[in-house]
């Protein structure tokens, strides 16, 4: 896990360039840097390098890394390094270090572009080969890196944040207006519904893809793996072995790390699974950390203690400060170079500064769990508009079940209807996460009433499901954890987001994702004699949130005074509005998630346009 940064061009920047972007990535990689400069051809490719050090700390493993005359920088671990260092050593090669960067590197030598078939794991990383005349840059699957670009009309800039662009230019990047409006009509779905970042002539290289850098210009990136849905008939027995065999994989090669691991341990299901399989089936030395939130609706502390004490290992809560919301939530949008994306995001950022404050490098997480084992509210109204017409199903018990289990805990009008996306199968206004009456905020934005969806497959559920995973919360989930927790020197890995467990449970039938009541059955099976049952058969979802009334006092003069003082936000978005909105006789029930938007990107605004 590290900083990355280069250009690849005719005029690559000069020493004070290049120190001043090592310095802005201090805090990825604050255990070693370097660079170096390689001709590629008719370019000069300049590539930058920090690092934080995880696996084969020593110095021979810094980079850049180079053999035979390439050269690697690369943002990220090789989860299946030792795999695939045996199969090289196999093939002839002689290793040096004992590092997941020399694996990576040796793998493009040996199967150039088809090494990224095999690699299982997280990055961004780039290679400079004088052999071929090209610079290959790639991207995981899942976009847990970063990776953003700028063209001009000399070259190519590359690296980890928007910040580092800033100081390997030399310039400043306009905000791009267009994408705060978005993300005020639609909450944090539609960020990534464009390759462009929230600057402009800024653009996100495209997870899951590669694309090479030669003579005639950069190659149109090119995906080297897609999710498809395609079901195989099998029992629910045969779906639960073979996710559990799944599940057991992803999480044991996620545990190799040559210093200490945490994991991020809620009450719910999916760090359960992942702490209970760890610790009881792998004997993981691990130190959990928590986040405990007063207001009664969203506390899980009971359910979380009750984890803790089942796991028997160091535990660690951290409990929301409700002190400094606007400061804070400053800092974290200089550390985003964008807006803070939801609620739960700006409470996780308490969690890594805990992380940080024991030492810890690596923290796991259940990211993806609900993507890939279906565990929203919605995904159970769709899965039961699935099963109509199924030979052998009984829609008005299927339904029963429901009321009895999920359907107890809805609070969304539209999901309280369990024919809901069986009368209606493209309604998705459910996912429109900020009030109705945005656009009577919004200066020449339209709010679109239709959202958009990839047309992954012809299931229901699963091109949900799909969506989520690839463009909409998995994206946005993996982008703000690299942010506030690379902030504090710390590697996130995420458990679940696993090639050949998306790719099984793609296989898997949809009637076999829920079972007798219960959303994420798979998921739940693989936790049975490692998770307490009372966790395991909890109906009720509540994730990480917090009211916005808690951490934001409208009754505060000073904070109003600064939300509404003068700004180019006001450009966009109608002041009046905001100030009624923020008087504190103002009903402001059901506008939680866009008054946090609002505030969000005004406070962006504050550290980059004002």
């Amino acid at each position: 896990m590290c900083g990355i940064a280069g250009y690849i061009g005719r005029m690559p920047p000069g020493a004070e360039a290049r120190r001043r972007t090592l310095a802005t990535m201090a805090r990825r990689g604050p255990d070693d840097s370097g660079q170096c400069e390689v001709s590629v051809g008719p370019w000069r490719c300049v590539l930058l390098h920090t690092r934080l050090a995880i696996i084969d700390p020593d110095p021979r493993s810094a980079q850049p890394f180079e053999i035979d005359g390439r050269v690697l920088i690369y943002n990220g671990e090789i989860y299946n390094y030792l795999e695939l260092r045996e199969t090289l050593i196999g093939l002839g090669h002689v290793f040096r270090t004992d590092s997941d960067t020399e694996v990576l590197l040796r793998a493009y030598l040996e199967w150039g572009e088809g090494a990224l078939d095999r690699l299982e794991g997280m990055w961004a990383f780039a290679i400079a080969d004088p052999e071929t005349g090209s610079v290959l840059l790639s991207r995981d699957r899942f976009g847990e890196k970063p990776l953003l670009t700028h063209r001009t009309d000399h070259g190519l800039y590359f690296a980890s944040e928007v910040k580092q662009l800033v100081a390997l230019t030399g310039h400043d990047f306009p905000v791009r207006t267009a994408a705060i409006g978005d993300f005020l009509a639609h909450g944090y779905r539609r960020i990534f519904s464009s390759p462009e970042a929230f600057f402009e002539g800024v653009v996100r290289f495209p997870s899951g893809h590669a694309a090479r850098m030669t003579g005639d210009g950069l190659s149109q990136p090119t995906p080297y793996w897609r999710p498809r849905f395609a079901p195989v008939d099998m029992s629910a027995e045969e779906a639960a072995e073979g996710a559990m065999a799944e599940i057991d994989r992803a999480i044991r090669i996620r545990l190799r790390a040559d210093v200490p691991i945490a994991i991020s341990l809620s009450g719910g299901i999916d760090s359960n699974v992942l702490a209970g399989i760890a610790v009881h089936r792998h004997g993981q030395p691990l130190h959990t950390f928590s986040m405990l939130e007063q207001d009664s609706d969203y506390d899980e502390s009971a359910a979380i203690r009750l984890a803790q004490r089942a796991l028997g290992v160091p535990a660690h809560e951290t409990r929301v400060s409700h002190d400094g919301f606007l400061d804070r939530l400053a800092v974290m949008s200089r550390a985003y170079d964008g807006p803070v994306p939801s609620l739960g995001m700006y409470l996780d950022g308490f969690l890594s500064e805990a992380v940080a404050d024991e030492g810890y490098k690596v923290l796991i997480n259940g990211n993806g769990a609900d993507e890939i084992f279906a565990g929203y509210y919605d995904h159970y109204l769709f899965w039961l508009a699935g099963r109509t017409g199924e030979a052998g199903a009984d829609f008005d018990a299927l339904v029963a079940e429901w009321r009895d289990s999920f359907g107890r805990h809805v609070r969304n009008p539209l999901l309280q209807n369990p024919r809901a996306f069986l009368d209606a199968p493209t309604e998705r206004g459910h996912l429109h996460l900020n009030a109705p009456d945005v656009g009577d905020y919004l200066i020449g934005h339209p709010v679109a009433a239709h959202f958009a969806e990839t047309a992954y497959c012809g299931d229901l559920l699963r091109m949900r499901m799909l969506n989520e995973l690839m463009s909409e919360s998995v994206p946005v989930l993996t982008w703000a954890h690299d942010c506030h927790y690379m902030h504090h020197s710390i590697e996130n890995r995420a458990a679940y987001l696993d090639r050949g467990l998306v790719d099984f449970m793609a296989t898997v039938p949809s009637r076999h994702l829920i079972q007798g009541g219960f959303s994420k059955a798979l998921l739940r099976r693989a936790g049975e004699g490692v998770v307490p049952p009372e966790i395991l058969h909890k109906t009720q979802k509540l994730g990480f949130n917090a009211p916005i009334a808690s951490l934001l006092d409208r009754g505060d003069d000073a904070l109003r005074d600064r939300l509404l003082a003068d700004s180019p936000f006001w450009d966009l978005v109608d002041r009046d509005k905001v100030r009624q909105l923020l008087d504190p006789e103002t009903e402001s029930r059901g506008r939680d998630n866009f008054l946090f938007c609002l505030v969000s990107a005004r406070l962006f605004y504050e550290e980059f346009v004002d």
